[in-house]
């Protein structure tokens, strides 16, 4: 995979909000900065209206984008109060915040 963590399970920005840069992965998603080797976490190809997105984003802003979500997630989810390990929403977004360090 070239070094390149992929991971679809994220939210990201509304696409109104995104630059081209942004778009079509040359950029952060979240704080716009230019992505290099090694820094980039690839989001998932994603559809809107027709169009082919590519999404990507850097280490630091995918961490704490998948954490926040993953909190607000297990807040708000009668499975995750129970047993979190059984919650397919909170095992994808663990294995998002592992594979987004990690790589």
């Amino acid at each position: 995979m070239n070094g390149v963590a992929e991971i679809e399970s994220v939210r990201v920005p509304p696409i109104s909000e995104l630059a081209e840069s942004q778009l079509c992965g040359r950029c952060c998603v979240w704080c716009g900065c230019a992505l290099t080797v090694g820094r980039i976490v690839d989001l998932g190809e994603r559809a809107d209206g027709g169009r082919r997105l590519f999404p990507r984003a850097c280490r630091i802003c995918t961490a704490k984008q998948v954490y926040l979500q993953l909190i607000e997630h297990a807040g708000s989810c009668e499975q995750c109060v129970d047993d979190g390990a059984l919650c397919r929403s909170s095992i994808e977004l663990r294995r998002a915040l592992r594979e987004g360090r990690a790589r």
